[in-house]
């Protein structure tokens, strides 16, 4: 058994390994969310709150908005804007405020030229285009490898590119994350002097966090099985 037949059956088997994993970290963010939502912070201030006066503290003028949705929370680099679902903006909860100080984290990125965000956003922007053709690019792959090989090799091989493109989205993701995560820790850490919140804080964004390391994996799971499919494809 060469090696691209190796990576082919044992990518295979990951796949429902790392789908596994995945279901459980957005499980447990879920969870983490929903307790912590329960949690009433000592700082007495709403989501809403709390981004308006670290935008003051940190003289940035962002627009602040209110968005539909769950966990939709996010900061736009292009309007500079944090994005806040109505439930954290008006929750006082660790939670609410924890994923606010998470996405302030991002604009304090942006504010001061973080290379990896930077990085980021392109690598996402070229990610998503591509990822448009896959699924054209896959069935045209399949359909020509049973009548021209050589053509169906071809086309597995541009898949294999956006596979490959789109771990590469993930693996600069997973640092930028992490990064705004623990600015989060830090910014409440130095308003919180309740030791069982500080934890309650870094158990969120921990479960948070986990969810982009299982999307890494399942990237990279994927790339090695379509790379193993198109090693095998060229072989023969």
């Amino acid at each position: 058994m060469d090696w691209a037949t190796i990576i082919y059956y044992v990518s295979g088997f990951l796949i429902f390994v790392v789908i596994i994993i995945a279901l459980v970290a957005q499980s447990s963010v879920q969870s983490a969310y929903s307790k912590y939502s329960q949690m009433p912070s000592s700082l007495n201030l709403t989501g809403g709150q709390l981004a308006e006066k670290l935008c003051a503290q940190n003289n940035m003028l962002l627009q602040i908005n209110t968005v539909g949705g769950s966990l939709s929370d996010h900061y736009n680099s292009k309007d500079k804007s944090l994005n806040i679902s109505q439930a954290n903006y008006n929750s006082s909860s660790v939670a609410a405020l924890a994923v606010v100080a998470h996405e302030f984290g991002h604009a304090l990125q942006d504010e001061q030229g973080y290379a990896p965000l930077k990085i980021r956003q392109i690598a996402v922007k070229v990610s998503n285009a591509a990822s448009r053709f896959l699924l054209p690019f896959l069935l045209i792959s399949i359909i020509l490898s049973i009548f021209v090989g050589m053509a169906g090799t071809i086309m597995l091989g541009v898949v294999v590119i956006i596979y490959a493109l789109a771990l590469i989205a993930n693996l600069v993701t997973l640092p930028v994350e992490i990064n705004a995560s623990n600015r989060a820790k830090a910014i409440l850490n130095e308003m919180v002097t309740d030791s069982e919140e500080q934890k309650a804080v870094a158990k969120m964004l921990r479960a948070a966090a986990m969810t982009y390391v299982a999307a890494t994996f399942v990237s990279l799971v994927y790339f090695l099985r379509f790379l193993g499919l198109f090693l095998i494809s060229k072989r023969d």
